[in-house]
């Protein structure tokens, strides 16, 4: 492979990956190499934030000690990068459409590939670097030389890595090379999003539900075929030790076998011929339909596209759904013993969870711009944007609140939480739904974007996966503060008295994000 053609190669998957971001560093000035610094700088904040958000989580923890938490860690943060990762995959290689541009070019098929996967590599890295911060801290506690514990978490995080991304490539790969799919595209993509939402979901459960005491520390039952990793960790010198490290290599040797001699030799005609043909595409006339029939099944075929739901799926709800079930939802919290007094603390409770699952890479967030150069044509009719654009926002605003009302049910049944407060958390989570929405739906118009190729630039505005992550934390840290200080007054003081200054806030708190959304938005379409 010549490392000159990679390395362009690799800069300009990293320039298109996020056109946003590169066009704010263009206005700074920056080019060239500059430019490249620039945008790898980013990536490399975003990964630093979430290291300090789970480190900070992870670090009273004696891993050395905890073989159970370590592997329930490392299946945790895997299972985040194979979700991330099947999804970045398949839109990198087969949404991008930029593979007729390299043809006449003069790249191997390798150094494309290579470049894709970098590029993938550091939009989903993310998501799997607190896995370094778990080596890390599992050689410090095990009382290893701090080199060797630094050189041995690189080369083992490294391996990882190897392994997540070879397994995800060959899933997307294989699927996408069948008959079946080349017939048939659209239905095997939701597959793929069912099936990974199910493997994803499945295994957060299981593992939550696999615990065990030990005489001595309070554990997890152990994730058998991740034990090799924490051998490595704690003694890597020992015959476990090298014996599990020499597996772990020998199984990333075999991946990467497997996609060079399975998906390489064939990749070119594989992704051409599994391109989206939108040219195809078409539509039936359904007569007697008035203008909101028309304007709702027009929004609804915007988001039917499995690598849509797919990406939303994997960037706004699996996070938090996963944390909670992780951190919260664990069987430790029952709420079956509480009683009327914390109405208004379960209230605040499903505001919170609705915060969390609301976000740039919502539906409702991304609604305007999905239509792409439809909005300029639909601005060009004799038609109220107001009238248009509320349509749409009420669209978004049901997808929205179903998905809420949904997630904050399951919640409460799995808490056994009485009806009256559960009714409670699902009205909070409403009510919060309703007004993040309204804030997200006018910034979509107000970062509009149409000229997008990839879906990843939708999500990329604004702050990007930096700003996200520290939205999501800052939101769970705030939430856990107010939260946890509204259920101790709530065992002290006068349910009224708490209360009705409760209420009066929030009442003011809504009135304040309707006026500021009607007069900056919506009045500019009277």
């Amino acid at each position: 492979m010549r490392k000159q053609q990679l390395l362009m190669l690799t800069r300009i998957n990293l320039l298109y990956a996020n056109p946003q971001m590169t066009d704010k560093a263009r206005k700074k000035g920056k080019t060239g190499g500059k430019l490249t610094r620039y945008l790898l700088w980013q990536y490399g904040l975003s990964g630093l934030t979430f290291i300090l958000i789970y480190g900070v989580a992870m670090f009273t923890m004696d891993f050395s000690q905890m073989p159970g938490f370590f592997t329930y860690y490392v299946a945790l943060f895997g299972i985040l990068g194979f979700s991330q990762g099947i999804s970045a995959i398949y839109n990198v290689f087969f949404e991008s459409q930029d593979l007729m541009a390299y043809l006449p070019l003069p790249f191997r098929q390798t150094e494309i590939f290579a470049a894709k996967i970098l590029v993938v590599f550091l939009t989903v890295a993310p998501f799997v670097f607190p896995m370094m911060v778990l080596f890390l801290l599992t050689g410090v506690r095990a009382s290893l030389f701090f080199v060797v514990t630094i050189g041995v978490s690189i080369l083992l995080f490294l391996f990882v890595l190897v392994i997540l991304f070879s397994i995800c490539s060959l899933i997307v790969f294989g699927l996408t090379r069948t008959k079946f799919f080349l017939k048939h595209k659209k239905l095997v993509t939701t597959l793929l999003l069912v099936v990974t939402m199910i493997v994803v979901m499945a295994g957060v459960l299981m593992m939550n539900q696999v615990t065990s005491y030990d005489t001595e520390i309070l554990d997890r039952g152990a994730i058998v075929f991740l034990l090799p990793f924490y051998y490595v960790m704690t003694t890597p010198f020992h015959l476990s030790g090298v014996l599990s490290f020499v597996g772990i290599i020998g199984l990333a040797v075999l991946l990467v076998g497997a996609l060079y001699w399975l998906i390489l030799p064939k990749f070119f005609e594989q992704v051409a011929a599994a391109a989206p043909n939108q040219g195809n595409l078409t539509r039936k006339h359904k007569k007697g339909r008035n203008l909101s029939q028309l304007l709702f099944n027009y929004n609804s075929q915007l988001i039917r596209d499995p690598n849509l739901i797919m990406q939303v799926f994997s960037s706004s709800l699996l996070m938090p759904i996963v944390f909670l079930l992780s951190f919260v939802f664990t069987g430790v919290f029952r709420l079956d013993q509480l009683d009327e007094r914390f109405l208004g603390v379960m209230f605040v409770a499903g505001g919170a969870l609705a915060a969390l699952m609301v976000n740039p890479t919502s539906f409702v967030s991304n609604l305007i711009s999905l239509d792409q150069e439809n909005f300029l044509f639909v601005r060009s009719l004799p038609l109220s944007m107001k009238t248009y654009l509320k349509a749409k926002f009420h669209f978004g605003l049901l997808i929205q609140i179903m998905l809420a009302v949904v997630v904050a049910v399951v919640a409460m049944f799995l808490l056994q939480a009485p009806f009256v407060l559960g009714c409670a958390f699902v009205l909070g989570a409403i009510w919060s739904t309703i007004l993040i929405s309204s804030h997200y739906f006018a910034r979509d118009y107000r970062l509009l974007l149409l000229q997008w190729t990839n879906i990843s630039q939708l999500f990329a505005r604004g702050a990007g996966s930096v700003g996200l992550a520290l939205v999501t934390m800052g939101t769970i840290f705030l939430a856990a503060i107010v939260i946890g200080a509204y259920a101790f007054a709530a065992t002290i003081v006068d349910f009224w008295l708490l209360n009705l200054p409760v209420c009066i806030a929030l009442l003011v708190i809504t009135l304040i994000v309707y006026l500021q959304i009607h007069l900056k938005f919506w009045r500019r379409f009277s």
